[in-house]
Order: structure tokens, then C-alpha cells, then sequence
């Protein structure tokens, strides 16, 4: 096997290829050349790719207000037992029955719609749940399949997306994820990456959103509303609120221009998909290791400032009434120092 020295030449003449080299050393090992030019976006996009189909990645840094370009053998990262090829779309059958059976279960709920229009038939709660879980699953697969569609573009290959079944009852997804297998050439590409899933799963959301409070949910009268509102507390029930997303907010705002004097009963499990996606979209901005937003704020701050900023974020969490989720994302990030560190 050819080994890292015995192809240092052909290394040397593909970098000299797009860039003007004034020195090439080793440092710690690694081939460094040191580059006359300070704008090199496009030239190290093209390079990049180059060194790619050999065998080899190249990073760029600022040294001493000069650039500094080394390259590395390229190592495709071990995923282990995520090589399993049918894996994706076991995790998501798994996924997808998880949802069903979430579905059915707030279906199946005495809610404010049952007690205002009757009961409903069993046709009727498996068509709430399987509505319940297509909306589910588009945004949240639609999310991912932004984020491999950018990576595409970008020319970095990515996995499929593996879908990570919850718990019926309590959450029924913890969302799903894709395995980038190459490293992000550039700021430019890693902010394309964060932020394609998170738009879509965000403009997917707003359409739902819309489609569902105008055709699905029923419109009544303030009156009437309190009348369903005290027969469920009558027969020993409670009425749990969720605070609807300002997008949400602004949708009925909207539609109540056509319906001055009703209110839409945004009750069930469809409602509750429709929020968990704008819930999960909102969660995935901050600028949190793991998260969308992680690359985001990184493409744009400094590795201090991004620090700062992930900390910042969990303080809002924490204050905002989210402290169990904020708990978690401590742990995460003191994860990713640790590994950092080792």
C-alpha cells in the first residue's frame, strides 16, 4: 500500500495547481504549505475536491496573518454497526409504528373535540393517527433529507436517515439524523448545512399549520368553546393548554379576518404534531453542540463566541421553564469538551 511520503510530489503539484506556494515543511508530521493568497474560497473548493479523489483532505487556517494549507490522508469515520445496510429502514418501520400507536392513543383521548361533536369511530381515530404520524414523519424526514441534499451539493456523500423511535405516550420520535462521512470544506457550505433542515421543517410546519387550522379544525363561538371547556371539567377531566407557536398564532390571527366572532378548537393529536414540529425546528436553532444551530453560529462566530453562545442558550432554556431539556444539553456539550480534551 502507497504510503502518505510516497505520493508527497503528486500532493505538492495538485496544491501548487491553484495556489501560489511559498514554503511546504512538515509540521508534526503533516505536509503544511504556506500559500501567498488571502481570498481563497473557491480555489480551496476546487482543491479540495482534487485532493479528495486521491485519498487526501486539506484544512486551511490563519498562521501569523498568512494561510496555511495541510493536508491529511483521508479516513472514512467508522460508524460501526450503523453499516448495517437495512438499518435506516428498520429504525424507521420501528419509528413509524411508535407514531401510529402515539397516534391512536391521543385519539383515543375524551378531548374537547369528542365532547363538543360526539364520540368518533374507530375509522375515524386510525385516520387522526395516520394523519397524526405523516405530518410527524414529514417534517421531521423532510428536515433530513434537506440536510443530505445540501450535503450533496456541497459533494460530501452523507448516510440515510436513521429515525429514532420515543416512547408512546410520552414523545414517539427523538427526530432522526444523518451521518455526514466528509468534512465541511468551508464556512459557507457548514452554514447551507444547518440551516437547510431547519427552514424546511420550519416552512413545512407554517403550511401544516395553515392547512390545519382552516380545513381541519372545527370553528366556534367563544360561548360555545367555554360550554365544551366546563363539560369536560364537569365530568372529572382537565384541559391542558400548550402555548401555540407565534406562527400559529399569526395563522389564526389571519383566518380569523374570514371568522371575526369564532375561535379554532386546535384540539388532538394533530394539533400537537403541528406544535411539536415548530417546538422541535425552534429547539434545533440554538447554538448547541449536536444541534442545527451548533453549525449555524459556528459558520459565523468565532470557536469562543460560539462557546459563549451555547452557554447563553442554555440559560435561556433554564429560564424559560425548559430546565430538563437545558440539563441535557449541559451534558451534551460537557460530552463533546471531554472528547474534545482526550
Amino acid at each position: 500500500m502507497e504510503s502518505y511520503y510516497d505520493r508527497v510530489e503528486e500532493i505538492k503539484a495538485v496544491v501548487s495547481k491553484h495556489f501560489a506556494v511559498e514554503d511546504v515543511y512538515y509540521e508534526a508530521g503533516v505536509l503544511t504549505f504556506l500559500i501567498r493568497e488571502r481570498e481563497i474560497k473557491e480555489d480551496f473548493r476546487s482543491l479540495y475536491r482534487e485532493l479528495k479523489r486521491l485519498g487526501y483532505v486539506p484544512s486551511a487556517r490563519l498562521s501569523g496573518g498568512r494561510v496555511v494549507i495541510r493536508v491529511f490522508r483521508y479516513r472514512e469515520p467508522a460508524l460501526g454497526f450503523l453499516r448495517y445496510r437495512n438499518l435506516p429502514l428498520i429504525l424507521f418501520a420501528i419509528t413509524l409504528a411508535v407514531i401510529l400507536l402515539d397516534g391512536y392513543f391521543w385519539a383515543s383521548f375524551r378531548s374537547l373535540y369528542e365532547v363538543a361533536f360526539g364520540p368518533r369511530s374507530f375509522l375515524e381515530k386510525l385516520f387522526e393517527s395516520g394523519l397524526y404520524a405523516a405530518i410527524l414523519l414529514a417534517i421531521l424526514g423532510l428536515h433530513e433529507l434537506a440536510h443530505l441534499v445540501a450535503a450533496k451539493r456541497a459533494g460530501a456523500s452523507a448516510s440515510m436517515p436513521y429515525f429514532i423511535p420515543g416512547i408512546p405516550g410520552l414523545i414517539p420520535t427523538f427526530g432522526a439524523v444523518i451521518f455526514q462521512r466528509e468534512p465541511i470544506v468551508n464556512r459557507d457550505e457548514m452554514f447551507d448545512l444547518g440551516l437547510s433542515g431547519p427552514l424546511t421543517s420550519f416552512i413545512l410546519s407554517t403550511v401544516i399549520g395553515f392547512l390545519a387550522v382552516s380545513w381541519y379544525a372545527p370553528w366556534l363561538t367563544e360561548q360555545e368553546l367555554r360550554r365544551v371547556v366546563e363539560a369536560v371539567r364537569a365530568s372529572g377531566g382537565e384541559v391542558t393548554t400548550l402555548q401555540p407557536p407565534l406562527m400559529l398564532q399569526a395563522i389564526v390571527a389571519l383566518l380569523q379576518l374570514g371568522h371575526p366572532d369564532r375561535i379554532p378548537l386546535m384540539s388532538g393529536g394533530v394539533f400537537f404534531a403541528i406544535w411539536l414540529g415548530f417546538f422541535v425546528t425552534a429547539l434545533n436553532l440554538l447554538p448547541i453542540w449536536q444541534l442545527d444551530g451548533s453549525k449555524i453560529f459556528r459558520s459565523v462566530l468565532s470557536a469562543r463566541q460560539h462557546r459563549i453562545a451555547s452557554y447563553v442558550s442554555l440559560a435561556i432554556l433554564a429560564v424559560s421553564g425548559y430546565f430538563f431539556i437545558a440539563i441535557l444539553f449541559f451534558l451534551l456539550l460537557a460530552a463533546a469538551f471531554l472528547g474534545a480534551l482526550l
